[in-house]
């Protein structure tokens, strides 16, 4: 009997070391030299398991947005309809954005990446669109009259003043951490009661 596939174990070591990396160097700074070091495996075995640089960071993108995919939409889809709203704005205003932490910088870098490469771009488009589609089901859960135009414009609208205040706080704007986006969120959702 041959010995178990240390594919997972090793991919998920290498996915762990990829985030340390550009954490700690950015996008440019991450390389598979360096992800082996903090891996602790040999560029070769990096290769065995990831390919090249670019099928690493694509590889990467897809471990760390399943991650937040199975977070976010994941609470939402599951609870029930009058739970869905505060799911979603807490998350988006509090703990889901704020406080900035490691994974905004790799997320940051992954947005870069995203803006040369078509296949990271692709991921980072999906799993986005995802998110402001949980978003728009916790909506018309709570806004059920609204038209489906108005919740849509609503959701991607707040998911985009939780993304840009997560890049004010990450440039320590001191208002970014205070109640101000949260307020600018619900004022939106004004909208969908008079729709």
């Amino acid at each position: 009997m041959g010995r178990p596939s240390m594919a997972t174990e090793r991919t998920e070591q290498i996915m762990q070391a990829t985030a340390r990396c550009l954490q700690k160097h950015g996008l440019a700074g991450t390389t598979l030299e360096r992800v082996a070091e903090e891996s602790g495996l040999s560029r070769s075995h990096v290769r065995h398991y990831v390919g090249n640089r670019d099928d690493l960071l694509r590889a990467f993108a897809n471990w760390l947005y399943t991650g937040y995919e199975a977070e976010f939409t994941g609470k939402i889809a599951a609870a029930p309809d009058r739970e869905k709203l505060p799911i979603a704005m807490d998350y988006l205003f509090s703990s889901g954005f704020l406080p900035i932490g490691d994974d905004d910088t790799v997320i940051r870098e992954l947005i870069t990446a995203g803006i040369t490469d078509d296949s990271i771009r692709a991921t980072l488009q999906e799993r986005y669109l995802q998110a402001v589609q949980a978003v728009e089901q916790a909506l018309a859960a709570e806004y059920p009259r609204a038209s489906p135009g108005a919740r849509r414009s609503v959701a991607y609208g707040l998911w985009c003043l939780a993304l840009g205040n997560s890049t004010m706080a990450e440039l320590q704007l001191p208002v970014a951490s205070g109640g101000l986006i949260r307020t600018a969120a619900e004022q939106l959702l004004e909208r969908l009661s008079h729709d």
